[in-house]
């Protein structure tokens, strides 16, 4: 079964394929179910051994993490003087060419199968307990954005290693006011909008109230929206102990600002003090302006000195 609904863009990281594949060695550990974990484990300062490994993970779309250009363009610089880990999802290599469709006709079978947020969790889990065999890092800092900042978070919650995260765009309490929001910002006819907004409750609730089934729909399987769309923000972040700032663009298309601001005031009294709200009022998902104008430099600097406060450095 096929569903046709509107792109839903869930992707913080710029789109441009790089120019030139990053050189990094496949490195690989074990699935409980045989299959392998295929990540990266790169060196940002060749001179000396960091003290601190950065993951960034990428959002939903279906490429290999190397491919992301602006992981090695930008938001590696949120802390330059890390080891960088990367991660691939499931079914996913470095050979898979870059692809800004959503629903490419390439994407791996095991990839639309397997793909979900609670794999994505145990897969960097197994990650992470394969490197502290080989080295311990004083500090692990997890950034992520869109669906990136939803793993980030998860993780967090459920890995007291973490010291630091940064999620941005990552969406408020429910995955569905996030999508319903987005089908809004992007159709302008009334009729339309309301056709498309009953159209995807509907589907949500099928998929909620369905055993799994075969789907394929903006690029993911039946686990992959039925995980997406019980995931509860709100207890997951009540969850997390560990210093965590949350980044959001007051004019984000794909996620709910004002979804991700009514989450943040119900953490605020519920005492949550471990936990920084940013609201950049005049930027969208990829951090951009209402004219069109890169902003990204300046929050991986804001970002920057937040870590700096967290981990106590210079």
């Amino acid at each position: 079964m096929k569903y046709r609904l509107l792109a839903i863009l869930l992707m913080a990281f710029n789109i441009n394929a790089l120019a030139d594949s990053v050189d990094a060695t496949t490195l690989t550990t074990n699935r409980a179910d045989g299959t392998k974990i295929n990540y990266y484990l790169i060196d940002q300062k060749e001179d000396s051994k960091s003290d601190t490994l950065l993951l960034i993970l990428q959002g939903s779309d279906c490429n290999s993490a190397l491919n992301i250009k602006s992981i090695f363009t930008d938001y590696k610089n949120i802390w330059p003087q890390s080891d960088l880990l990367l991660i691939e999802k499931y079914g996913i290599d470095k050979s898979l060419v870059y692809s800004a469709d959503a629903e490419r006709k390439d994407c791996p079978t095991a990839y639309l199968k397997k793909d979900n947020p609670k794999q994505r969790v145990e897969d960097i889990a197994a990650v992470l307990s394969t490197i502290n065999k080989e080295r311990n890092y004083d500090n692990l800092v997890v950034i992520g954005g869109s669906e990136g900042a939803v793993i980030a978070n998860l993780l967090a919650a459920s890995n007291h290693d973490v010291d630091a995260t940064i999620s941005f765009n990552g969406g408020g309490q429910w995955f569905i006011d996030d999508v319903l929001h987005s089908i809004s910002s992007e159709q302008t006819d009334v009729d339309k909008t309301k056709e498309s907004v009953e159209g995807f409750k509907g589907f949500a609730q099928h998929i909620l109230n369905s055993e799994p089934f075969d789907i394929e729909v903006s690029g993911h399987g039946y686990n992959w929206w039925r995980q997406m769309l019980s995931i509860d923000q709100l207890s997951t972040l009540k969850s997390v102990n560990t210093p965590l700032l949350i980044v959001q663009g007051g004019i984000d298309k794909s996620v709910s600002p004002q979804k991700v601001t009514d989450m943040m005031s119900e953490l605020q009294k519920s005492g949550k003090e471990n936990i920084e709200f940013r609201f950049y009022e005049n930027l969208d998902h990829r951090f951009n302006n209402s004219a069109g104008q890169e902003q990204l430099a300046n929050v991986i600097t804001d970002m920057n000195s937040w870590l700096k406060k967290t981990l106590n450095a210079d």
